[in-house]
């Protein structure tokens, strides 16, 4: 019988022990691989749709910035014609709606006890209805109070059916008297894509509320939704407020914080059917108007106090919040984008030589001796100071005058625009130093249009108790300031670009609409760009949307 050694039977069994465990170790090694690339396939899947949906975030951004631009086009085409035959010209290609949109004040009235009655009719249509909402603001002092309480907004509730014209829309009732308000119909577009990206298809839906340009903010609301071929929809709102185009602010907008105490106030009115040209209306509760913006671009903050009230938008930028419980009636948004660079001053030589007056300024400007040999080709008399102070001046109606101050200059109350007849006087003052007429009055007569002031300092412009200031100031360095408070209404009427505003007392901001009524080369202008990305910022426009 054979026999087989032990030596060989042992190697054998480690010769087949080796290659067993080079088998599992390259059967673990092929499973780390397999994971390895199983993971690798999945991020690599995970990554593209992540992309995929990062590319149609932007795309949907585009196409709602792709609707806006549809409207706006159509505004810029309708320019400042009101009539059926341009309307129907420049939004051609639109749905124009027979339902009303919205409303917005023209005349916020007083002395009202409760919310008035609103009542819409004409038009040819029926079922529409809305509410008011009343406000009431403090005029007088802390001491001795004025209160005057006001129609700030009126809110449709249906928007009925069937309205071939605008209607009219009638405030009574609530104990008060004045409140006027226009209705707004709407335009609707929908605009269709399809063979995007990976086989997606989208819509946009635009909206826009006022388009036949008699609204002092027409609204453009849109929305984008795109559809992919895998995973949810994405959706895309953006809402843009139009302006009439002016070269000035539309109210109050400060480089830093905005701090309210007492009883201030803002808000808008018209001095005149025609911007710039007599008779005058001055500003009066009476007559006020809710379209003002204030807004601050770096803030931190914009503290409406206790009883501060806006009636108007509010416009921040990025970061600024709005503290206090201050009223403000219409929409706050972190969108403020405002360049705070100051003009070039004129100098003495050239196209811009003129007279040397010193340390002073005249009574009257121009001076009798410098008509007309002293004025310039654009027509201006220019007129040149130093450590000098502008107040008790006229400018005489007709004549527009340019002082330029320098080595200290600064303003105290007293200067007076001209008005005879049509003729309006215009005076625009350059200087370095700050704007205070304390408890005076500045150009009481004229319009805010009649008188510019810009300013380098970087001190305080002071108004207190019965102080008035009617004009544009542009101090983006100073804090405006507000002592005290005395019963006038008036404060501060125009437009305001400035470094900060604290208010220590009674300081109220009213600006004239008329600033933005002389016709530029381009009627209309981006007066607020947002993104709706909020539920609750998005179902406002929801049923707006829904065609």
């Amino acid at each position: 019988m054979k026999t087989f050694s032990s030596t060989r039977s042992i190697s054998g069994l480690r010769a087949q022990g080796m290659r067993g465990s080079a088998l599992i170790t390259a059967m673990i090694f092929v499973l780390i691989i397999e994971i390895t690339l199983v993971g690798y396939i999945k991020i690599s899947t995970n990554s593209l749709n992540l992309s995929h949906r990062t590319y149609f975030a932007d795309l949907a951004g585009n196409l709602a910035e792709a609707g806006t631009e549809e409207a706006i086009w159509s505004f810029n085409k309708l320019q400042y014609a009101t009539d059926a035959t341009s309307i129907n010209t420049a939004w051609s290609g639109w749905t124009l709606g027979d339902t009303i949109a919205d409303a917005g004040i023209t005349n916020m009235g007083s002395g009202y006890t409760s919310a008035p009655t609103v009542t819409i009719s004409g038009g040819g249509g029926t079922g529409a209805t809305a509410t008011a909402t009343i406000t009431t603001v403090n005029i007088g002092t802390n001491a001795s109070p004025v209160y005057v309480t006001r129609v700030s907004s009126v809110n449709i509730t249906n928007p009925g059916s069937g309205y071939t014209s605008v209607p009219t829309i009638a405030i009574s009732g609530g104990g008060g008297t004045g409140a006027t308000a226009e209705s707004h119909m709407a335009a609707t577009r929908t605009f269709t894509y399809t063979n995007l990206d990976q086989g997606a298809s989208a819509t946009v839906k635009a909206w826009v509320a006022g388009y036949q340009g008699t609204s002092a903010l027409p609204i453009i609301v849109t929305k984008a939704t795109i559809t992919p071929q895998q995973g949810p929809t994405i959706e895309k709102y953006i809402k843009i407020i139009m302006t009439k185009s002016s070269a000035g602010a539309k109210g109050v907008l400060a480089y830093n914080a905005i701090n309210w105490n007492g009883h201030p106030n803002a808000d808008s009115f018209i001095s005149s059917t025609t911007p710039g040209t007599p008779p005058f209306t001055q500003y009066d509760p009476l007559n006020a108007r809710s379209n003002t913006i204030l807004g601050s671009l770096y803030g931190p903050t914009v503290d409406l106090g206790a009883n501060g009230v806006v009636s108007g938008n509010v416009m921040l930028g990025p970061g600024v919040t709005v503290t206090g419980s201050g009223t403000v009636t219409g929409t706050t948004t972190n969108n403020l984008n405002i360049n705070f660079t100051m003009p070039t001053y004129p100098t003495n030589s050239g196209s811009t030589a003129g007279v040397n007056l010193g340390g002073s300024v005249p009574a009257t400007l121009p001076r009798v001796a410098d008509v007309p040999s002293a004025r310039a080709a654009d027509g201006n008399y220019y007129y040149y100071v130093s450590g000098a102070t502008i107040g008790s001046t006229t400018i005489t109606a007709g004549m527009k005058v340019v002082i330029v101050g320098s080595g200290g200059t600064s303003m105290s109350g007293g200067l007076q625009i001209g008005v005879s007849g049509a003729n309006v006087g215009k005076a625009t003052i350059y200087m370095d130093g700050p704007m205070s007429p304390g408890n005076s009055q500045i150009n009481t007569g004229s319009w805010a249009g009649a008188l510019d002031v810009y300013t380098t300092t970087t001190g305080n412009c002071t108004i207190s108790g019965n102080g008035y200031f009617c004009g544009s100031l542009y101090a983006p360095n100073a804090t405006l300031v507000g002592n005290g408070g005395g019963i006038n209404p008036e404060d501060m009427v125009g437009s305001f670009v400035v470094g900060a505003i604290t208010s220590n007392g009674h300081l109220s901001f009213h600006y004239d609409e008329g600033l933005g009524g002389t016709p530029p080369a381009k009627a209309w202008s981006l007066g607020l760009w947002v993104e709706l990305q909020t539920a609750a910022n998005r179902a406002l426009y929801a049923s707006k949307l829904n065609f």
